[in-house]
């Protein structure tokens, strides 16, 4: 087992050194006699094994005498652990594929393929204080009407319902390519406004009234929302702008806006997506599913479409 552990570590060292690999090609077909049960013909693992206790006993008699009694248990000791470390790397690599992190979905533990966990940071709502904040396994689309929210593509038998707040960094994000996901596989789409700020409240009250007034210019009102820098998208006079340009009447959203039935509304729409238990935005159910965080493009669509996602 030796020379399994070995050839691995010089196969790497090689890269750097035509010494280690010398050593590797030894290594290789010691591996390949060992696993057809013949002994190595270069005793590559007794000259190893001479080099190695050469260089401890210069530090520790009695470590060299322990390591020339069990090295060949020693050896075994350190492919199982060669072995496991290899398994949960392949698992954390599949994971990370398939869920955006080396844990899991939505399991905001380190990831050393994602080391700064970009891909389970949420813009918090703290609208409302629970004695016992919500967790994952309380996110649930049941009981939760949609039917107020503005939809695209109901028809589609894919159904992505979107939690997202205009003026949160996370899911500026993951909005275009939510959009991107649902005109590739034809899904459903469902935007649910939530301001993690008081000073979105009024946006929230915007994308009400504009999808009550034409709900075919709403996406495009999303797009320009989404897709202009925050600072200018806070500016005085840009909604109104924007609506215009779109082919809004914006004497009826102004009416609209100050309309006491629409802040009854909003509130409704509000109460309804905090039936979700959602703790923050961007959260994304898919088919039922949910998936915290502004996740990489292949999450979603292997979702929709499976592994192999990009032959669909």
């Amino acid at each position: 087992m030796f020379c399994i552990v070995a050839f691995v570590v010089l196969a790497i060292m090689g890269i750097f050194s035509a010494t280690s690999r010398q050593l590797a090609g030894e290594a290789f077909d010691c591996v390949m006699r060992r696993v057809t049960f013949r002994p190595c013909t270069t005793g590559f693992d007794e000259k190893m094994k001479a080099k190695i206790l050469g260089k401890v006993i210069n530090y520790s008699e009695p470590v060299a005498r322990f390591l020339n009694k069990y090295f060949e248990a020693l050896a075994w000791v350190f492919f199982l652990l060669f072995l496991a470390s290899g398994i949960f790397a392949v698992r954390g690599l599949y994971l990370f594929y398939v869920t955006g992190s080396c844990n899991g979905l939505n399991q905001a533990g380190f990831c050393v393929f994602d080391p700064s966990g970009s891909d389970n940071k949420i813009s918090t709502s703290v609208s409302t204080c629970n004695l016992t904040p919500p967790t994952l396994s309380d996110l649930t689309l049941k009981n939760v009407n949609l039917s107020s929210f503005p939809v695209l593509s109901p028809q589609s038998k894919d159904k992505i319902v979107f939690i997202g707040c205009y003026d949160c960094d996370y899911t500026r994000a993951t909005y275009p390519i939510i959009m991107d996901l649902a005109k590739h596989y034809n899904a459903s789409v469902t935007f649910l406004h939530y301001p993690t700020k008081e000073t979105t409240d009024y946006m929230s009250k915007v994308s009400y009234c504009a999808y009550q007034q034409d709900p075919s210019k709403y996406w495009a009102m999303n797009d320009a929302f989404f897709g202009t820098d925050k600072a200018t998208m806070d500016s005085s006079g840009f909604v109104q702008t924007t609506l215009t340009n779109l082919g809004y009447d914006y004497g009826k959203i102004q009416a609209c806006l100050n309309d006491p039935a629409t802040e009854t509304a909003v509130q409704g729409q509000l109460a309804q997506i905090e039936k979700t238990n959602f703790y923050g935005t961007p959260t994304i159910f898919i088919n039922g599913e949910w998936f915290v965080g502004p996740k990489p493009y292949r999450v979603y669509a292997i979702k929709l479409a499976g592994l192999l996602y990009w032959l669909k």
